[in-house]
């Protein structure tokens, strides 16, 4: 009986271990961004993990000045809250049907729709790239927000689909019986019910369209069209040798992120773990 109390609080040691160590591998980093952001060079340089002599923006306000971040900053929260909403008005209700109704090929419609879940970017990157060109949205805003948005759905309608599953559907026969029509019965009753899985939905679409790489990186050509990971990239390029400024730039494109998560994760783990057990 000890020794089996002795493995189990052993057990427990070495997983509190591994968990710290894993959360100091991912807050250092995050940490060091932030400390680096309010230092001069030479503290950088010499005293890397210490806290900054005298706390000052100049990093951040030369970021933003010198790096155009504030044009970057701006197309990437067009492309995100653009890209929301549209995720927002087709996963939703495209959710609910399958979901909730049946009717026809309804799996195998499902089924096709998710399917995008197995394709990587990566490998139909050059396809897109050619339909957005015969189609003029090649470097546009417009381009990317419809292409982002196709990114997301597959894993949206998913979500989606898993949230309006852990609604009874006696709500929406009663509903029905009540003389509530299919509009009326989705926007009073079920998505008021869905709210975890709607934040989940939203904080899931900012945080893959705001720190999206890839798509800026292959569709946007004009510096004044860049997202902040791409101008990012281009501005690390123009300041390699200065790492405050550089620093700085990392904590602006940083921050929308840490605190949509900040403010959301409770209702975010909430709603990724709806219909988990289906």
């Amino acid at each position: 009986m000890r020794g089996q109390l002795s493995a189990g609080r052993n057990s427990q040691v070495f997983l509190w271990v591994l968990l710290i160590v894993l959360l100091g591998i991912i807050v250092m980093p995050i940490f060091w961004v932030i400390l680096g952001s309010f230092k001069t060079a030479f503290e950088i340089a010499n005293y890397p993990f210490s806290l900054p002599a005298s706390w000052n923006f100049d990093n951040l306000i030369g970021a933003w000045q010198l790096g155009n971040f504030k044009t970057y900053f701006f197309n990437s929260a067009f492309i995100t809250v653009v890209g929301m909403i549209i995720v927002f008005l087709v996963a939703c209700p495209a959710g609910y049907v399958f979901a909730q109704m049946t009717f026809p090929g309804n799996q195998i419609l499902f089924y096709l729709f998710i399917l995008g879940l197995s394709l990587p970017v990566q490998a139909i990157i050059i396809p897109v790239f050619f339909q957005l060109k015969t189609m003029g949205l090649v470097d546009s805003l417009t381009g990317i927000t419809l292409v982002s948005v196709g990114m997301a759905l597959p894993f949206s309608v998913f979500l989606m689909r898993n949230t309006f599953k852990d609604v009874p559907k006696e709500l929406r026969e009663s509903a029905y019986v009540d003389g509530a029509g299919e509009w009326r019965t989705y926007l009073k009753i079920m998505l008021p019910l869905a709210k975890p899985g709607i934040v989940a939905l939203m904080v899931f679409t900012f945080m893959n369209i705001w720190n999206d790489f890839m798509l800026p990186l292959v569709l946007l050509i004009s510096e004044d069209k860049y997202t902040i990971p791409l101008g990012l990239l281009s501005f690390q390029g123009n300041n390699a040798s200065n790492y405050g400024l550089i620093f700085g730039g990392t904590l602006i494109s940083m921050v929308p992120s840490v605190i949509v998560y900040l403010i959301f994760q409770r209702q975010f783990v909430e709603g990724m773990s709806a219909g988990s057990d289906k």
